[in-house]
């Protein structure tokens, strides 16, 4: 009897192991099969939803950040991925990333069309997407490693009246997702607003060096609040409130810069368009 038990047992927890590991093969294996889907469609230009992708980036510019994570849950149910399968509104950021640099060449570019041609692909390949890589990495990493709970808040079903998979890891994918919606209020405040107002913020002087670390201090510090609503929309996550936290360092450099007239507009210009664009 005690071996009948003792075998049934073991039987049960290598089930449970076996179990476990095919969850985290399939979890890889989902990732895998989104990314080469994504790559599909974008060299597939048909697939790509641009009507879609803009009414997204009107919601953020409108409504703010909270809304557009309501369609995750949903997602979470129907394919299984917190994460957008469409590449739509990354290709779509890179398109007016790149149109912003053109203005801003047009401006300050007087070196030639290839510097220019190298401040556009610097401005998508390094400002939007290497950064945005970088933040959604260690976004995601410290999310994994801290802020992941046990079991899920609410109980989540899905739409069949299952419970969702216990699955608790973010997805990369999703951690980037949050950096393209994050950065939609951010480039409309701080790359449209820095080039219009540019003539004036480049100046130099104490107010034109304030009011620069003010463009970039609450355009930033907005970005950080969107990543912030973007990771607690997930249920499984806890202490989410710690990403606020880059906020109150903008908040407190902003006057210390200030006073030593450090503009990062100056700065910003004259990394990309050389020294000589602020004589």
């Amino acid at each position: 009897m005690q071996h009948t038990q003792a075998t049934s047992a073991y039987n049960d927890v290598k089930f449970t192991s076996s179990k476990d590991n095919d969850t985290t093969a399939n979890g890889f294996s989902h990732h895998t099969g989104s990314t080469r889907l994504e790559l599909k469609r974008i060299i597939k230009p048909k697939l790509l939803d641009f009507e879609y992708a803009l009414w997204q980036m009107r919601l953020l510019l409108t409504h703010g950040p909270k809304k557009i994570y309501r369609h995750c849950e949903y997602r979470k149910q129907t394919k299984n991925q917190w994460a957008r399968d469409d590449p739509t509104f990354c290709v779509l950021s890179c398109i007016f990333v790149a149109l912003c640099a053109i203005g801003y060449c047009f401006m300050y570019e007087t070196r030639g069309i290839v510097r220019g041609l190298w401040v556009i692909t610097s401005a998508v390949c390094f400002d939007y997407i290497g950064c945005g890589c970088a933040i959604a990495t260690a976004y995601w990493f410290l999310a994994n490693r801290f802020m992941t709970t046990r079991t899920r808040r609410g109980g989540s079903k899905n739409s069949d009246g299952s419970s969702m998979s216990s699955n608790n890891n973010v997805e990369w994918l999703f951690a980037f997702d949050v950096h393209c919606n994050s950065f939609v209020p951010l480039f409309v405040a701080l790359y449209l607003g820095q080039l219009i107002l540019s003539p004036l913020l480049s100046q130099r002087g104490f107010i034109c060096a304030l009011l620069s670390n003010i463009l970039y201090g609450l355009s930033l510090s907005y970005y950080h609040y969107c990543q912030f609503v973007g990771f607690n929309s997930l249920p499984f996550l806890e202490r989410t409130e710690f990403l606020l936290y880059p906020v109150v360092g903008l908040v407190l450099l902003a006057i210390p810069l200030s006073a030593m007239q450090f503009n990062p507009t100056r700065w910003v210009l004259s990394w990309y368009f050389g020294p000589d664009v602020l004589k």
